[in-house]
């Protein structure tokens, strides 16, 4: 039989296996130390928020960044976090300048968060800004905790705007040696080495999108 007792204990199981399932992708957030896997789990709201970032289209999860900075009690580094999570939703909705202020806030919060860098040089690039987000780019690799392959490949992409054929070349290369299964530098790669071809600096297809 069925009992309100043996309901709550599979409650609590769901939500332990739930957790357990979460944790590695908060340890690709953060920058796979121990000291900082909790980065996002100050509060359910700044969990969700997270989860919210890798799905960022339509703006549905800004709630509950909003409701984790203005309600729950977040470490400096939590908070941090929900602000570049919130920003990079915004971003992802066409709210460049909203998304930048998030990002500046969670960089005055924790300078030392290179994923900060990474997600305020794509709104940079979005913004056409090519420069800054270079400047960006190369502080994350300065401040570390970042997937070095994911940030040269995007100042690949800001290089190939700029023109700067060479330095691009050299920027995806360098992401293809720290992961040379990566298809996307593969690709990008290819059209270096086609006959009479360099990539067109006006044209960012699928392929191209920033990555986080």
């Amino acid at each position: 039989m069925w009992t309100m007792h043996n309901s709550k204990r599979h409650n609590s199981y769901i939500k332990e296996h739930t957790m357990k399932l979460i944790l590695p992708l908060i340890l690709l957030f953060s920058s796979g130390a121990m000291a900082q896997a909790k980065t996002t789990f100050g509060s359910d709201n700044a969990t969700r928020c997270y989860q919210e970032s890798n799905m960022p289209f339509g703006g549905g999860g800004l709630r509950y960044c909003t409701d984790a900075i203005r309600n729950d009690d977040l470490t400096i580094r939590d908070m941090a976090a929900t602000y570049t999570n919130r920003g990079i939703i915004l971003a992802a909705n066409g709210e460049y300048e909203r998304a930048m202020k998030d990002h500046n806030e969670a960089a005055l919060l924790l300078p030392e968060m290179g994923k900060i860098y990474v997600n305020r040089g794509n709104v940079f690039h979005q913004q056409l800004q090519f420069e800054r987000a270079l400047q960006d780019y190369e502080t994350a690799l300065e401040v570390g905790g970042v997937a070095k392959d994911i940030v040269h490949y995007n100042r690949a992409l800001s290089l190939i705007r700029l023109k700067r054929w060479d330095d691009a070349r050299e920027a995806l290369e360098t992401a293809l040696e720290i992961n040379p299964d990566s298809s996307r530098v593969k690709r990008k790669l290819d059209q270096f080495n086609a006959p009479k071809e360099r990539p067109s600096p006006a044209v960012v297809t699928p392929d191209d999108e920033l990555n986080q």
